[in-house]
């Protein structure tokens, strides 16, 4: 049996949808430069904020820490003050705690400097900093803090306020402003050059990518040779892109071929059954004897039949057909024998013998329609390729087999191109049930295809 080499065309056509992405579109688009400069620049400015509010935060803590710390221990220092003072018949009502707290025994309202509301300082709680703006003793504007504490002076409770003014601290803090600007900048700096070869960087990794996009755009629709890599620092995502490119650019290629293949035996598949309902329609119209015009029927009907197979089977190639809902059925020795049959015109003046084996009941899940065209184009190659000898048509426990012993696969039987369309179409049909087709030559001489059947595979659609 001779095969030609379209029987390598069995991937299957898939239908991808169209999108129109327009030439507005991606100039609309931002590139990888653009967006890679958009994101570092918000990254760096969260992260320079970030570090801004938490050194602030971080600045007054530890003032108000160090200063209500501070105002307790003077608290207690102010209590024995006043309790010596009072002693000793002087009643005083302010202290000064050096070097940084001034005490009253009542609210320091009249304080030169001071300006806070009564219900302020009714509202403070007990042993709690609170900070202050305020222009005290016409020294400029200052921060200072405000604690509330009780004492005990002659056995009688008392609340005294304590005022804690640290000018050393205010300065220092300015200082450390300054200091951390001078970091800010450097590191503002540091932020501007990480950006630019992070762009760098970008501009490197994406520039196969532009490369990949304008030989893609420079390529014509005839072109399918494979794509080769792109200049540049090719990452492992570029070239596995550039490889599924490949893969799927040699699909399309196989489609086409198989297109092509299509349309190069589709007439020779056709033309012989048309041929005969011309020669049988011209020859009817020369006889009126009964038994002519019955066998021209015959000859119709046969044609015809052979034909509306064909055509079907190539239909229910293309449509949807949810196999799930087909039911098996058993392998008849009729069924078989009249496929064989069918095509035994081919051995006309041939030394062939022809035989149908049923070793093994065989349960397949397959149309009638469509197991007759497969079988009848391994059984119509099988002929075509063998001068004598003899043709089996095997059925096995779970294959069909139609063996031969003609020119098997590596020699061109003499006047015979062979049947591509039929070994398409054949592949087609296994594909569609599950089945798998194979060739081999047989060691005695001829060939063999083999059809593996697999009921327990649901095939995809």
């Amino acid at each position: 049996m001779k095969y030609p080499s379209s029987d390598e065309y069995s991937s299957e056509p898939s239908i991808q949808p169209e999108f129109e992405y327009g030439e507005a579109g991606i100039k609309r688009a931002r590139t990888a430069k653009q967006l890679t400069f958009i994101y570092f620049s918000i990254l760096a400015f969260a992260i320079i904020t970030f570090y801004l509010a938490i050194f602030e935060i971080i600045l007054e803590d530890m003032e108000q820490l160090t200063a209500q710390n501070r105002m307790k221990q003077d608290a207690i220092v102010a209590e024995k003050q006043l309790e010596n003072l009072w002693g000793k018949g002087n009643k005083v009502n302010s202290l000064t705690i050096p070097p940084f707290s001034h005490v009253y025994l009542d609210n320091p309202i009249g304080v030169s400097g001071i300006s806070v509301e009564p219900t302020f300082l009714d509202s403070l709680s007990t042993d709690i900093a609170y900070e202050v703006n305020t222009d005290l003793i016409g020294e400029g504007e200052y921060e200072y803090y405000i604690m509330r504490t009780e004492i005990s002076l002659q056995g009688e409770k008392k609340f005294i306020y304590l005022l804690h003014l640290d000018s050393v601290y205010e300065q220092s803090e300015e200082e450390v402003f300054q200091t951390q600007t001078k970091q800010l900048v450097l590191s503002f700096a540091l932020l501007c050059l990480s950006l630019w070869i992070v762009l760098r960087i970008s501009e490197i990794l994406t520039a196969p990518l532009s490369g990949l996009s304008e030989t893609l755009a420079r390529r014509s629709a005839q072109d399918l040779e494979p794509i080769p890599p792109p200049e540049g620092v090719a990452t492992r995502e570029v070239l596995q892109l550039v490889e599924q490119l490949n893969q799927y650019q040699n699909k399309i290629h196989q489609l086409l071929e198989r297109e092509r293949a299509f349309n190069r035996y589709a007439s020779h598949e056709l033309r012989t059954p048309l041929m005969v309902i011309k020669g049988a329609v011209s020859l009817l119209g020369h006889s009126d004897d009964p038994a002519f015009i019955e066998k021209q029927r015959q000859r119709l009907h046969h044609a015809s039949t052979e034909m509306n197979d064909f055509v079907s089977t190539l239909l229910s190639l293309t449509r949807e057909e949810d196999i799930s809902k087909l039911s098996p059925r058993p392998l008849r020795y009729q069924e078989l024998s009249d496929i064989l049959e069918a095509h035994r015109l081919l051995l006309k003046d041939k030394e062939v013998i022809a035989e149908v084996e049923l070793d093994h009941e065989l349960q397949v899940i397959i149309p009638e329609t469509s197991l007759k065209i497969l079988l009848g184009n391994l059984i119509k190659n099988a002929f075509a390729c063998t001068e004598q000898g003899r043709v089996t048509l095997r059925v096995e426990a779970d294959n069909i087999s139609v063996s031969d012993t003609g020119t098997g696969l590596d020699s061109k039987p003499r006047g015979v191109e062979g049947f591509g369309l039929g070994l398409l179409i054949a592949h087609d049909i296994c594909r569609k049930y599950s089945w798998t087709l194979s060739l081999s030559n047989n060691a005695e001489g001829g060939c063999t295809a083999r059809i593996d059947i697999n009921n327990g595979d649901i095939p995809a659609p």
